[in-house]
C-alpha cells in the first residue's frame, strides 16, 4: 500500500509540508490498494523485448520510451518485476516531481536539483540510520557539472532529513541501503527511489569474469529473442563461452529460475516494503525453479581456447547454484579448430555465442575471417540449426550464412554490438573446379586456336589428378608455347592470369593483340566469365618491390587446400598469398606436424604453419620480416578456427629478420620449414639477402635449433642454386625436388628445389 508517487508535490512552504507529510501518512494507513508509477529502464533496443517480458507477468497498459517503460500497477506487480525481469535494469518508482520556475534569466540546474531535493520529506521514504546514494541522469542540451549537481542532491536529502527529525543518513556509493535516482529535465526534476538497488543484470553469480563479457541481462534478451524456451533443443552450445553468461543464462531460463531469487533489493530499507508481500513472492519464484529442475535438460557444451575462461565458466555455474547439473555441461578447453562430434543428427539445437570481437582479437580483416571460419563450422556441424551470433559491427556479422537472418542492436555498456539470428544455412558440397568441368564446344579463335587446344588438354590431364588428390587450386598453363607467354592459375573456380612482360624486341601492339586472343581463349575453354578471371603482368621482381601492393582492389577469397582454408587475394600483390608449387610440401608437414614444434622461417602469409596447426601440431612459430604479410597470417589462422595472440603463446609470430631472430632464441623445434626469397634489400633488413650466397650460415643457424631427431625442410626458387658443401659434410642432406612437385608444375622442374635436412646420428 503506497501512494501515488508520480504526482505528489510539495511547496517549499514548512506548513505545507507537515500538511503534506499528513497526506501521506493517510495514504499509508489506506487499507485499499492504490495504483502507482513505475519506470523499468534498459538498454537501448530492448525496450520491445522488455515490454513482452513484462506483459508476460500480467502487467498492462505499458508506455515504452527510449530506455524506459512506464507502469501503473500495484507493488506486488514491481516485486514480480524485480524478481522475474531477465531484462530490465533498474526498477524506480517516481516519488517526488520538482517544476521549474522560468522566470529567471540564467538557470542553475545544480541548484534547482537541490531545491527540489530539498523541497520533500525523505524521512519517509527511509530512516535517517539508513545509508544512501545518489545516482543522476541528465537529460540532453542540459549543461551542468553533473559530479557537482549529484552532489547538490545528496546535500539537499541530508538538509531534509536535519529539517524534519533533527539527524542525517549516511552516504555509501558502493553499497548503499537506499539509492535515489534523481532525473535532471527540462521543465521539472524527478526524484525517484531506485527499487532494485544494484542493476538488475547483477544477478550475483558471476564471481569471475574474462576479458569483454557480455551483460547478463543482455545474454537473456538475446536468449529470449532465439527462442530457446520455446524451441525445447536437445543441444546448447556456446563455442567461445567466456565466463559462461549464456549457458547460465540459459540454466535460469529452462529451469525457471527467477533471476532476482538469491540478490539483495534497494527496497529492504524502504519505509514503504511491504516484507510479507515480498516473502510470497521469493517464496513462489523458489517452488517453481524446484519443480523445473526435476525436468530433463539439454545437453550444454560450453568451450573456449582459453582455459581461464574454461575454469571461470565452471566457477560460474557453481555460484550460479547448478552445481547439481554439471553433469549436463561439457565444459571443456577447445578451439573452434579442435570441434568434437557433436551428434547433432536428428536432434535441435541452439548455438549461442560472443566471439572475441573488437579489442580482443585486434585486427579488424582478423575479425572478419573468425566470423567467417565459425560460419563455416556451423554449417558443417549444424545445418538448418539455430543460432545467434554477437558481433562488433554489422559487416562482421553480415557474413554468417544464415537464412531469413535477423540483426538486432544493442548497447553492451558504452559499445554497440549486433546480434544475428537466423536458421543456419547447409554446407555446399564442394569438389574441385576440374570435377564438374568438361571439355567446351566453341568455335576457333584464329590466332590462338594452339593455345586453346593446349590449355584445353593440359586441363584434360589434370582432371583426373585434381579430382582424385581433391585439388582446388593448381597451375593449368606455364607459358607452354612461346607466343603465349603467360601462366594460368585456378584458385577455387577463379582464373589468376599473369602474363610475363614481352621483351622490348617484341612489338607492343602485337603483344597486347595476342594476350587478348589469349583471354578469350581461356574464356572458351574454362567456360568462366569476364569477372572470375584476374589478370596481373609479371616482371622481374626483387628487393623493395618484390611484395609491393599492385593495387587497391581488394579481391580477396577463400580456397581449400587440405584440410586448410587460405585467404588469397587476387587483386592487391602479384602474388597472392598462395604459393602453388609448394602444395606438396604443405601437405607432407600437415601429414609429419602432429605433436611437434614446428618453425616456419620467412613464412609469408603462414599458410605452412596453418597446415602444420591443423595436422596436430604442439605449437607455431612463424617469422617474416613484413608486418603486413604477419596479419594475413593470423587471419589464415583465425579462419581455420586458430586461437592467435593467446595467452598460452601456442602459435606465434614475429616481425623479425630471420638470422637476426635465430640468433637471439634458443627454443627447439622437431619441424622447421625455411623458404627464403631468392633476393632481397628491404628497407628493414640491414644489408643484402642473397639465397646462394647466404644460405650456409642460415642452414647452420636454423639447424642449432633442430632437435637432434628433427626434419628441415629447406627449397628455395633460384634456379641455378648449388647446396654448399660444407651444409653437406655436417648434416644429412636429401634433395627431394621431385617429391614436392605436384603433377601441375611437372613441365617445369626447376620451379623450386627441396632438401630434407636432419642431424647426423649420434
Amino acid at each position: 500500500m503506497i501512494f501515488d508517487h508520480a504526482f505528489v508535490k510539495f511547496s517549499s512552504s514548512k506548513y505545507a509540508k507537515i500538511t503534506d507529510c499528513f497526506f501521506l501518512l493517510e495514504i499509508f494507513m489506506n487499507s485499499k490498494p492504490r495504483l502507482s508509477t513505475y519506470w523499468v529502464t534498459c538498454a537501448d533496443g530492448l525496450e520491445t523485448l522488455l515490454q513482452e517480458e513484462i506483459q508476460g507477468l500480467g502487467i498492462q497498459n505499458i508506455e515504452k520510451f527510449p530506455g524506459r517503460l512506464i507502469f501503473k500497477g500495484k507493488l506486488e506487480d514491481a516485486y514480480r518485476v524485480c524478481m522475474w525481469s531477465r531484462l530490465a535494469s533498474r526498477v524506480l518508482t517516481p516519488i517526488h516531481v520538482h517544476e521549474l520556475d522560468f522566470t529567471h534569466d540564467a538557470r542553475d540546474v545544480a541548484e534547482e536539483l537541490y531545491e527540489g531535493a530539498m523541497n520533500f520529506d525523505w524521512s519517509l521514504i527511509f530512516a535517517p540510520q539508513s545509508t544512501f546514494a545518489v545516482r543522476l541522469h541528465i537529460e540532453r542540451e542540459i549543461k551542468v557539472n553533473s559530479q557537482f549537481a549529484t552532489l547538490r542532491v545528496k546535500d539537499g536529502i541530508v538538509d531534509s532529513f536535519m529539517e524534519a527529525v533533527g539527524k542525517r543518513p549516511s552516504i555509501d556509493i558502493k553499497q548503499p541501503e537506499i539509492t535515489i535516482y534523481a532525473l535532471a529535465g527540462k521543465t521539472e526534476h524527478t526524484y525517484c527511489l531506485d527499487l532494485s538497488g544494484d542493476s538488475l543484470h547483477k544477478r550475483g553469480y558471476r564471481h569471475y569474469m574474462t576479458d569483454a563479457p557480455i551483460k547478463e541481462n543482455l545474454a537473456a534478451a538475446i536468449l529470449q529473442k532465439a527462442g530457446v524456451k520455446d524451441r525445447n533443443p536437445d543441444i546448447i552450445l556456446d563455442p567461445m563461452c567466456g565466463s559462461g553468461t549464456f549457458i547460465i543464462e540459459s540454466l535460469m531460463i529452462l529451469t525457471d529460475r527467477a533471476p532476482g531469487l538469491v540478490r539483495r533489493f534497494g527496497f529492504n530499507g524502504w519505509n514503504g516494503h511491504d516484507h510479507d508481500l515480498w516473502m510470497s513472492v521469493k517464496n513462489e519464484a523458489a517452488e517453481r525453479h524446484q519443480h523445473a529442475l526435476s525436468q530433463p535438460l539439454p545437453q550444454f557444451y560450453a568451450y573456449d581456447a582459453d582455459w581461464e575462461a574454461v575454469k571461470a565458466t565452471k566457477q560460474n555455474i557453481i555460484a550460479a547454484g547448478f552445481e547439481s547439473v554439471l553433469d549436463q555441461i561439457k565444459i571443456e578447453e577447445r578451439t573452434l579448430a579442435d570441434w568434437p562430434d557433436f551428434q547433432a543428427e536428428g536432434k535441435t539445437a541452439v548455438i549461442v555465442t560472443n566471439p572475441p570481437y573488437g579489442e580482443r582479437l585486434g585486427e579488424k580483416a582478423s575479425n572478419r575471417a573468425l566470423y567467417l571460419g565459425l560460419s563455416a563450422l556451423l554449417q558443417k556441424n549444424f545445418p538448418n540449426q539455430y543460432a545467434a551470433v554477437i558481433a562488433a559491427a554489422v559487416e562482421q556479422a553480415d557474413v554468417l550464412a544464415f537464412n531469413d537472418p535477423q540483426i538486432l542492436r544493442l548497447m553492451n555498456g558504452k559499445l554497440p554490438i549486433y546480434i544475428r539470428f537466423g536458421t543456419i544455412k547447409p554446407a555446399t558440397v564442394s569438389r574441385p573446379f576440374l570435377a564438374e568441368w568438361q571439355p567446351q564446344q566453341f568455335e576457333e579463335i584464329e590466332g590462338a586456336v594452339e593455345f586453346a587446344n593446349r590449355l584445353q588438354k593440359n586441363m584434360q590431364t589434370l582432371k583426373k589428378w585434381a579430382v582424385k588428390e581433391n585439388i582446388y587450386c593448381l597451375r593449368l598453363y606455364d607459358a607452354d608455347l612461346p607466343d603465349f607467354n603467360v601462366a594460368i592459375d585456378l584458385y577455387g573456380d577463379r582464373l589468376h592470369v599473369q602474363e610475363y612482360a614481352p621483351p622490348k624486341t617484341i612489338d607492343p601492339e602485337k603483344a597486347k593483340k595476342r594476350f587478348n586472343l589469349a583471354l578469350q581463349a581461356i574464356r572458351a575453354v574454362t567456360g568462366l566469365g569476364r569477372d572470375a578471371i584476374f589478370i596481373k603482368t609479371r616482371a622481374r621482381q626483387e628487393g623493395k618491390t618484390q611484395y609491393a601492393k599492385q593495387s587497391t582492389a581488394s579481391k580477396r577469397f577463400i580456397v581449400q587446400e587440405g584440410k586448410a582454408k587460405i585467404l588469397i587475394n587476387l587483386t592487391d600483390y602479384l602474388d597472392t598469398g598462395l604459393f602453388l608449387d609448394h602444395r606438396q610440401m604443405r601437405l607432407r608437414i600437415a601429414a609429419e606436424a602432429k605433436g611437434k614444434h614446428f618453425l616456419n622461417l620467412y613464412s609469408y602469409t603462414s599458410t605452412a604453419s596453418v597446415h602444420a596447426a591443423l595436422g596436430g601440431d604442439a605449437s607455431t612459430t612463424s617469422v617474416d620480416l613484413s608486418n603486413t604479410y604477419l596479419n594475413w597470417s593470423k587471419e589464415n589462422f583465425v579462419l581455420n578456427g586458430l586461437t592467435v595472440d593467446h595467452v598460452d603463446q601456442q602459435h606465434q609470430f614475429f616481425a623479425s629478420d630471420c638470422f637476426e631472430w635465430l640468433k637471439e632464441g634458443h627454443e627447439q623445434y622437431e619441424l622447421i620449414f625455411i623458404d627464403p626469397p631468392t633476393f632481397s634489400n628491404s628497407k628493414k633488413f640491414y644489408g643484402t639477402f642473397d639465397v646462394q650466397r647466404d644460405h650456409n650460415s642460415l642452414l647452420k643457424r636454423a639447424m642449432n635449433r633442430l632437435t637432434t631427431d628433427g626434419t628441415l625442410y629447406f627449397s628455395n626458387n633460384y634456379r641455378g642454386f648449388e647446396m654448399d658443401e660444407e651444409v653437406q659434410a655436417m648434416f644429412n642432406v636429401e634433395e627431394i625436388s621431385n617429391e614436392t612437385i605436384g603433377l601441375d608444375f611437372k613441365r617445369n622442374q626447376k620451379i623450386h628445389r627441396a632438401w630434407k635436412i636432419t642431424h647426423h646420428p649420434v
